[in-house]
């Protein structure tokens, strides 16, 4: 049985890579450490080349084996944070590219996939390198790199009140990303890293479903909305924008606000030159401008069974919102509504009306108040599913009439002081 090895020489500071490298070589399986080992870290040690000593260590099956086989956790992540150390030795040799190079290099050795590798000092082991790097594309890069691994090994980490799940908050990580400057990319990286993994632990019970499905939407959205130029839209881009559709719609209320523009969005609007995802495409307009008699219309084309199936979406929950979102539409187009135009916008009985309009109320999509003895709904404010010229026209008409009534009112009161 191999020995575990102790983490006291880890912690020593003077001749600390030395006394690392001593340790890794004695306690590494035979069969797998290099004969050279040894001496080679040994040779760039005393040259001063911190880049050599780092692949040395990395590219060493063995020695990775001895470096994981340390016991505790804590004691393998600081024996890993003395070689993550040397990148700043390795910046000042090879320049940042140098430097970033390595940081990719570890990442990738500990991130690698093998059974003997304890997924939570992989994962421990990426937290002290990211804790440790300046860059924020690097940060942003392995915080990807963590997500992906810590929804596989332990799920329950990307929930809600746990550092890492609060740590990849969507606003947090679009702020994050804005602050660092990094680019595209790296962003979109970590946009579907979070996005896959937060849906991931959902499947395997690590996450309320609820809560997972919500913030997932939101990273496909910060996702998408990252390519502007139609240039950039590939078969990635697409998958994104097929996703955050299918998302809109099962749930187009929670997140009306964030999900109102997907349409303006180039890879969601690049859905409609593929015939596969055009009808999706067209089932998503229906969510983001249409009434329910719109969906009606949908539901009676050969292809919206199909739809409907391919990307599991629930006729009834499909009816249910679009009642929601058609008493929104009728709620802005008027001050006050009767019950029985709301039934007939609705297709419900009379006396459905009211819990209608408690469900929008709760929903946060409007504020009203019923008069059940005129059978009339006031609506006092309504979020607005589409602005474009029309809308523009009817604000600018209220207003004019808000100022011919202002100034009736300044009339008066001069008149009344004269």
């Amino acid at each position: 049985m191999d020995p575990q090895p102790s983490t006291t020489l880890v912690n020593v500071a003077e001749h600390a890579e030395l006394r690392l490298v001593q340790l890794l070589a004695e306690s590494a399986p035979p069969s797998l450490l290099s004969p050279t080992f040894s001496s080679d870290c040994e040779s760039r040690i005393a040259s001063a080349d911190a880049p050599g000593l780092i692949r040395c260590v990395l590219r060493d099956p063995g020695a990775m084996t001895s470096l994981f086989a340390i016991e505790p956790i804590d004691g393998a992540v600081s024996a890993f944070s003395l070689l993550a150390a040397l990148l700043d030795r390795a910046s000042a040799d090879g320049g940042p590219s140098e430097s970033s190079d390595l940081c990719e290099e570890m990442a990738e050795a500990v991130s690698r996939d093998n059974a003997s590798y304890d997924p939570r000092k992989r994962a421990g082991m990426l937290c002290a390198l990211y804790n440790l790097r300046p860059d924020g594309a690097e940060r942003v890069r392995l915080l990807a790199r963590i997500a992906s691994l810590c929804s596989v090994s332990d799920p329950r980490s990307l929930s809600s009140g746990r550092p890492l799940g609060d740590a990849l908050d969507p606003d947090a990580v679009r702020r994050m990303c804005e602050g660092w400057g990094v680019g595209g990319r790296e962003r979109r990286d970590l946009y579907r890293a979070a996005a896959d993994g937060i849906g991931r632990a959902a499947v395997t019970g690590g996450v309320e479903s609820g809560e997972a499905a919500r913030r997932r939407q939101r990273f496909l959205l910060l996702l998408v909305g990252t390519y502007q130029d139609p240039s950039e839209i590939n078969g990635e881009a697409l998958a994104s924008a097929k996703d955050a559709a299918v998302g809109a719609i099962q749930d187009p209320v929670t997140l009306f606000s964030e999900q109102r523009s997907m349409l303006l969005m180039p890879a969601v609007a690049a859905l409609a030159e593929n015939p596969k995802t055009l009808p999706l495409l067209s089932l998503l307009k229906v969510f983001q401008e249409g009434k329910l008699e719109d969906y009606d219309a949908y539901s009676k084309t050969p292809s919206s069974t199909e739809v409907l199936a391919q990307y599991g979406l629930s006729h009834e929950s499909c009816v249910r919102n679009m009642r929601l979102l058609s008493l929104c539409s009728l709620a802005a187009e008027h001050e006050e509504i009767p019950y029985s135009a709301i039934a007939a916008t609705l297709r419900v009985p009379s006396e459905d009306v009211e819990g209608w309009v408690i469900a929008a109320v709760s929903s946060g999509l409007l504020t009203a108040k019923m008069d059940q003895l005129r059978g009339a709904v006031t609506v006092e404010r309504c979020v607005v599913r589409r602005f474009g010229p029309d809308q523009w026209r009817s604000l600018k008409g209220r207003l004019d009439l808000w100022k011919r009534n202002v100034g009736g009112v300044l009339d008066g009161l001069k008149k009344a002081q004269q």
